[in-house]
């Protein structure tokens, strides 16, 4: 079982360009293809710690050079170990290909490796296609003579875990050039092999797998303009694995292409951001590869989004190359935040085809197995009652961005199925739910009673039911459920919060212990039961200290907690479900110059491992890897997905109502941004939004049906609003002063064609923290900005700064600055200042200290 306690909740969480872009000109064709190639992305950083994947929708290879790779064609595994060695002609010694690694590129639709010997250079390109059980592996030789190429690899034929086949058998066929791969039912083969092979290890007359170290090896001739190839491909019921080999080899030009066209189809037809910063852009766009690659197809279960892609660790569990509903769900919101509704009505669909009928819950997760296994009768698959709750929340999310109703209609009884199911759990004294002694909530970790997380929950999915029960037609179910959610918001402050030690309690213990950890997580499920503005910047300012943020995201549990360490899996960890949560809760609470840090630590992670992916954790204390974290966790990119077009761009789409927000916090050294493909109710519209010193322009054009948009920009802290325009006419705004930024907010109908609005402004100022930029092994040394206020012409910044080391910040702002206290400051530019906090030790202690910078500016 997926082990995510801390993480879990954050799918609750989850629910709670270069230049500018003349928008009106059509778009360029050559210019979308060439995005695709943009993404290739290279590294010369090989270490036997980087992980590689070509992925398919039926089959994949991954792993990490250290180990060798595996393939599978779902739901088998056909081998591991696999590796290469380089012998030239007439050799006796080989050179492990590990050693010669020099270079690494990682396309959407393939990956190549490249070998550097003493006299050639080997190009192996790793491609899986998208529909086909297998992998065609190539090796380009670049050389004065050919080259021997050594392949290695240990035979597995069996099922994904808890699985499992017996009596395999490998046998060499030299009709096949290949080994081929058996078990005694016939119903899974396998073939490894290629017409190139000059010399191959014999197998012996056996019906158990090749155990022997090493496995099993052949030997193929490339270079002198001869590409060798190497296929491996997979038989499944009804398939022939010879017949698909052949397949790859003959139609590999025709696969490629396929694959190719496919990702582009993905980056032309998703949502589009363009904005000045090419690594965000480049980030973006993977993100949306992430979430096309974990979309899986199985035999016998049917498609749907895996949970990520990494090493078999025990028993073939490819972590976590299967199905988790609760995965499924983060990554339908993101499938909603870029505009992708096809899939994310798919991922529902498959969700709902699992679900239990009896009862109406909904479950935890599915082995690519199960399709071959008695599945329910495992203990993994009915397990954790919080994924009911956080269905409902989803398609009540789906439901209003995509005013699809029939969707709601057609499975009306699954839902009421599934909210009876929650209420079933609720203790009538209050309301809240309880977690049955055999079951799970989001905590995996302590077996518990109750918990907030799963109390917030319910608040949530009654109100989700209530809505849908509304859009339907069903109006009492929607009137007990909205009564049922009031209730249990009123309850969880007197269930929860603790008066005497001031802190709020994650759950209870079966024996009624409370739990009080310092947990990030649930610091943010209780920010709308709190009934102060005060109580809530109090919350935030402790989430937004050195306790929980590292320069690449938010520990999961406080640094000064007695239970942190940096090292578990979920007791101090930085994950990145978790920090993108967190950024887009300081996002929601306008609170922009901590939000944008946070949100910027998850850009590394992008180039830290397998390029264009996201780990699932990384340890707290120092940059690197957690043990345990998958190299390409789905619910990383999708999380980074959604909180970027949620909480950066402030985007919201209601296609029930027909209504568009566009509120965004951009960075600000960001001058323009470029949004395409935005679906409202079957309008597509293409925003293109322009910022000077004193004036935003967002220019918007609809190719659909009229749609009202709020547009709701920040504008520089503190500045005066002096107007506002649509075309050349004088329409009404309204500033927005919040507590720690400002806001300029006008309503508009966006009919079909082309909209110009103007919003201008003056003054202001903009706080800049330097971006952070971990290095591995490095523990944190960024400014953490805990918060700002600005009032009678004095800005004031507290922070958390290193002890001993100098940090800085920019202040971008027209004001004249009569004054500062606390840091140094120099003007670097027309209206920008660098303002230095100088080290006050100078021992190297790696501590940080609370400190602020007070500015006093002239009037203005």
């Amino acid at each position: 079982m997926q082990g995510k306690s801390y993480l879990r909740l954050a799918l609750f969480l989850l629910c709670a360009l270069s230049g500018p872009v003349g928008i009106l000109a059509a778009d360029d064709p050559s210019d979308a293809r060439r995005s695709l190639q943009q993404l290739d992305w290279s590294t010369e950083s090989t270490q036997p710690g980087r992980f590689i994947a070509a992925h398919g929708r039926r089959s994949a290879i991954f792993g990490y050079s250290e180990s060798g790779l595996e393939s599978w064609a779902y739901p088998v595994q056909i081998l591991t170990s696999f590796g290469v060695a380089f012998r030239q002609q007439g050799a006796t010694t080989e050179t492990d290909g590990r050693s010669v690694l020099r270079r690494i590129i990682y396309a959407p639709a393939f990956v190549t490796r490249i070998y550097a010997g003493p006299d050639y250079i080997v190009r192996e390109k790793i491609f899986t296609p998208l529909d086909t059980p297998g992998t065609l592996v190539s090796y380009e030789v670049a050389g004065a003579h050919p080259l021997d190429i050594v392949i290695r690899f240990v035979p597995v034929l069996d099922l994904m875990w808890p699985g499992s086949v017996g009596g395999q058998e490998t046998k060499w066929s030299s009709a096949a050039s290949a080994y081929l791969l058996s078990e005694p039912t016939h119903r899974y083969t396998a073939f490894v092999g290629s017409p190139d092979i000059v010399a191959h290890d014999d197998t012996a007359n056996t019906n158990k797998p090749a155990a022997r170290s090493g496995g099993l090896a052949f030997t193929i001739r490339a270079g002198g303009g001869h590409t060798g190839r190497v296929v491996i491909a997979g038989g499944l019921p009804g398939q022939d694995a010879t017949a698909t080999a052949k397949r790859l080899l003959s139609d590999s030009a025709s696969l490629e292409e396929a694959a190719a066209d496919h990702y582009q189809r993905v980056l032309n037809d998703a949502l589009q951001i363009e904005t000045p910063d090419p690594l965000v852009n480049r980030a973006l766009s993977w993100s949306e590869i992430a979430l096309d690659q974990a979309w899986v197809c199985n035999p016998d279960l049917g498609c749907g989004q895996v949970a990520g892609y990494g090493p078999s660790r025990q028993g073939r569990r490819p972590q976590y190359d299967w199905f988790f509903a609760g995965d499924g769900l983060v990554s339908t919101r993101a499938l909603l935040a870029s505009a992708q509704y096809d899939r994310a009505r798919d991922e529902l669909e498959f969700i709902l085809k699992f679900q239990k009928r009896s009862t109406g819950m909904i479950w935890h997760e599915l082995s690519q197995s199960a399709g071959a296994l008695k599945w329910e009768q495992y203990p993994y698959m009915f397990v954790h009652v919080d994924v009911t709750f956080d269905f409902l929340a989803t398609v009540a999310h789906y439901y209003s961005t995509t005013g699809d109703l029939d969707f709601v209609t057609r499975h009306w009884d699954s839902l009421q199925s599934a909210y009876r199911y929650c209420r079933s759990l609720l203790d009538p004294k209050d309301g809240l739910p309880r977690i049955p002694s055999d079951k799970q909530g989001h905590n995996e970790q302590d077996p518990l009673n109750d918990e907030l997380t799963l109390s917030a929950s319910w608040v949530t999915a009654a109100e989700a039911f209530a809505d849908l029960a509304a859009a339907s037609g069903h109006q009492a179910a929607a009137k007990a459920a909205r009564n049922a959610s009031q209730r249990a918001r009123q309850a969880i402050g007197r269930e929860y919060w603790d008066p005497r030690q001031q802190v709020w309690i994650s759950g209870h213990t079966r024996s009624g212990q409370s739990l009080a950890p310092r947990d990030s997580g649930a610091a943010i499920t209780v920010l709308e039961f709190l009934s102060s503005a005060q109580e809530r910047d109090s919350l935030l300012d402790q989430l937004a200290s050195h306790e929980f943020q590292a320069d690449w995201g938010t520990r999961s549990k406080a640094s000064t907690s007695t239970t942190y360490d940096p090292n578990s899996y979920a007791s101090g960890s930085v994950w990145g479900i978790g920090t993108a949560a967190v950024a887009d809760a300081f996002w929601a609470e306008h609170r922009p110059v901590t939000a944008l840090p946070i949100w910027s630590g998850l850009l590394p992670w992008l180039s830290l491992d397998s390029l264009g992916h996201m780990h699932e954790t990384l340890a707290g204390d120092y940059y690197h890897e957690e043990l345990e974290s998958v190299p390409e966790q789905t619910w990383s990119s999708a999380s980074f997905l959604t909180t970027s077009v949620r909480g950066l761009l402030g985007l919201r789409v209601d296609g029930a109502s027909r209504h568009l927000s566009f509120a965004p916090h951009l960075p600000p050294g960001w001058n323009a941004i470029t949004l395409r493909h935005l679906r409202v109710a079957g309008a597509e519209i293409t925003l293109n939004m322009l910022r000077s010193a004193d004036e935003i322009r967002l220019e918007a054009r609809n190719e659909g049906t009229p749609v009202t948009l709020v547009f709701d920009p920040e504008l520089p802290f503190g500045a005066r609003l002096t107007g506002a325009r649509a075309g050349n006419l004088p329409i009404a705004a309204n500033l927005e002063e919040n507590r720690q930024d400002t806001h300029a907010r006008l309503e508009v109908s966006l009919p079909r064609g082309n909209t110009l609005l103007t919003i201008a402004y003056a003054g202001g100022v903009a706080i800049v923290p330097v971006p952070p930029q971990p290095l591995i092994g490095e523990p944190s040394t960024a400014i953490k900005v805990t918060g700002v206020t600005l009032k009678d012409r004095v800005l004031t910044i507290e922070f958390d700064h290193m002890v001993s080391a100098r940090s800085s910040f920019e202040l971008h702002t027209p004001w004249v600055i009569k004054d500062a206290q606390g840091a140094d400051f120099a003007s670097t530019a027309p209206s920008v200042y660098r303002f230095t906090v100088n080290a006050i030790a100078q021992d190297g202690r790696v501590e940080y200290e609370r400190s602020k910078v007070v500015v006093r500016f002239a009037a203005w």
